[in-house]
């Protein structure tokens, strides 16, 4: 039997990224003010707070960086401790 190629045989998996709320101007739209958005979905999270843009970007940087090379078909949690309310 011929060997098969490491290059022909590879399947990728793409990760996944999947925040919590996040302070966008979207979130004064749904709640009125961004303080009624903190409001409500802040307690909703662990950390009593809504993300920020920024810290949403980083992890999206290191899914997309080669930091995370070794990583396939990951959902990374970006939201807080929303999911382990």
């Amino acid at each position: 039997m011929a060997p098969v190629s490491a290059m022909t045989s590879m399947v990728f998996i793409r990760s996944q990224l999947s925040p919590g709320a996040v302070e966008t101007e979207r979130m004064p739209l749904r709640f009125g003010t961004m303080k009624k958005a903190r409001q409500v979905m802040g307690p909703k999270h662990l950390l009593e707070r809504l993300g920020m843009p920024e810290e949403i970007a980083a992890a999206a940087l290191f899914l997309a960086s080669d930091a995370s090379s070794f990583m396939t078909g990951s959902n990374l949690l970006v939201d807080g401790g929303y999911n382990a309310v």
